[in-house]
């Protein structure tokens, strides 16, 4: 942890816990000469007298990393260079956004007026014009487009594409969304993260607000204003923000950005997780009585469980939110795109509900017969190892040898990824959904390959060795059936879903 961030919030929380003529003697007497953390620290505390305040007001503006925008409508109805402003959209941490006509092409942008101090220094506007150049690259539905980095009359201005609709701030005015709605919101919106990571742009402040459905339904991400460049070569320029200083929105940041540690994808997948349990609850996961504790909680990341407050949403869905918002991002997923596929299976019915604790080892349980189904396939592929030598030394050819030794490392491979999925369903039941996808085809391929390496040899002994030969045949008959008939229908019923519970609006 940043030592200065964590002295920062030490003192906000000591402070919040002062009465309001106390906290002047208190800041004196804690922060002596450093000017700077006494400003850093009175920042916070006029910006967060309420826990909402606190969870909605930009890092960026709260710590004093960017001034406060300036003026409400003053430039509605002027014209900077091209751009016709017409009225403002809103306002934020990095910048006021108006709606304006682009008079070259006779078409409707959003442009974000950003701080004049951006302007001035040479080195954050030449890695905002970098961070901006890979933003603008950008091509996917649920991704605003971002058109352009300007200077008009001495203001640095993003130029992006204008999308009407209402944020998904808005739409939480109304209650908690569908789990219909829910999903296919946050797959569009991991999707959309999923190819800006793949870009290598870390959005950084995503919340409800900078998330809007346009009127054809579609669902954008806005405002990759203070978005990171994590590219080739990125490292070699100089940052917008420095490590040490905390960049976002804190109630949907991760942990290591709050510390003002480098970042990855997994913070805009922790973020992802909060909106989506945001969106299943209309409340915020960490919300405190104070701004102190809302923090507290922030750092704990162990938010109520999304079924324990309705009862009506899956507790798959509340295993995938969880694993966005794991306290260490080594724990989270490793990709927006993972949530993405969890989402659909979800949607899909593809994604089991985790086990209860002592319900998974009862002979009911379809998972406690799919368990023994891979126990009883590895026990029986060990022995037909024996079997195979044995046809080997009655065969004592060189290929007889050869197929003996491919046999094994079939099996080797086989046994190996049916202990791998044992163990996710064990202990990680939220990664069984991707787990089986990758194994699923070669654990097929190696079992059509074992039951064909046991008909040949079948056949090459079939007459110095009928019993042997006759038993042979018979367990690569037998794998085979199970393969492609005993096992999908065991597995099916494992890991099938919990009934999908009514829309609630």
């Amino acid at each position: 942890m940043d030592q200065r961030w964590s002295r920062i919030t030490e003192l906000l929380a000591a402070a919040l816990e002062r009465d309001l003529p106390e906290r002047a003697a208190f800041l004196d007497g804690e922060c002596g000469d450093d000017a700077g953390l006494r400003a850093e620290v009175e920042s916070l505390l006029a910006s967060h007298q309420q826990a909402g305040a606190f969870l909605e007001t930009p890092a960026a503006l709260a710590s004093g990393l960017v001034p406060a925008p300036e003026g409400d409508a003053a430039l509605a109805g002027e014209t900077l260079g091209p751009y016709r402003m017409e009225r403002q959209l809103g306002r934020g941490g990095m910048g006021v956004v108006y709606l304006a006509e682009d008079t070259r092409l006779g078409r409707k942008v959003a442009v974000k007026i950003l701080p004049k101090e951006l302007s001035a220094d040479s080195q954050r506007k030449e890695r905002l014009r970098l961070e901006a150049r890979a933003a603008a690259a950008l091509s996917h539905p649920a991704i605003a487009t971002v058109f352009s980095l300007e200077e008009l009359d001495g203001r640095l201005c993003l130029v992006s594409e204008y999308v009407r609709g209402d944020t998904l701030r808005t739409e939480l005015d109304h209650g908690p969304f569908s789990l219909d709605l829910l999903v296919d919101t946050g797959i569009q919106v991991a999707r959309g993260l999923a190819a800006a990571h793949a870009a290598g742009v870390i959005h950084r402040d995503l919340k409800p607000d900078n998330i809007i459905r346009s009127v054809q339904g579609e669902v954008k991400i806005l405002d990759f204003g203070i978005a990171h460049l994590d590219a080739p070569g990125a490292g070699s320029s100089p940052r917008l923000t420095a490590v040490g200083q905390a960049v976002g929105t804190p109630g949907y940041m991760s942990p290591e950005q709050l510390d003002g540690a480098d970042i990855d994808a997994r913070a805009d997948v922790f973020a992802l997780g909060v909106v989506l349990y945001e969106l299943a609850t209309a409340a915020h996961p960490f919300t405190g009585p104070t701004p102190a504790a809302t923090l507290a909680n922030v750092y704990a990341a162990n938010p109520p469980q999304l079924n324990g407050l309705d009862g009506r949403l899956p507790p798959q869905l509340d295993a995938i939110v969880r694993k966005c918002m794991r306290r260490n991002r080594g724990e989270r997923y490793s990709s927006a795109l993972d949530v993405a596929r969890d989402l659909q299976d979800l949607r899909d019915g593809r994604l089991r509900a985790p086990a209860r604790k002592g319900r998974e080892r009862t002979l009911s349980s379809p998972l406690w017969w799919w368990r023994v189904h891979q126990v009883c396939a590895m026990l029986v592929a060990a022995w037909l190892v024996w079997a195979v030598w044995q046809a080997h030394k009655v065969g004592r050819q060189d290929w007889t040898l050869a197929l003996f030794l491919a046999f094994v490392a079939t099996v080797v491979v086989n046994g190996t990824l049916r202990v791998h999925l044992l163990f996710t369903s064990a202990f990680n039941p939220t990664d069984m959904g991707e787990q089986l996808r990758r194994t699923l085809p070669i654990v097929h391929g190696t079992d059509l390959l074992v039951a064909l390496m046991l008909l040949i040899p079948a056949a090459a002994v079939l007459r110095p060795a009928t019993v042997l030969s006759a038993t042979l045949a018979a367990f690569g008959v037998g794998w085979a059936v199970v393969s492609l008939m005993v096992e999908p229908a065991t597995r099916a019923a494992a890991f099938r879903p919990a009934p999908d519970p009514p829309p609630r609006r």
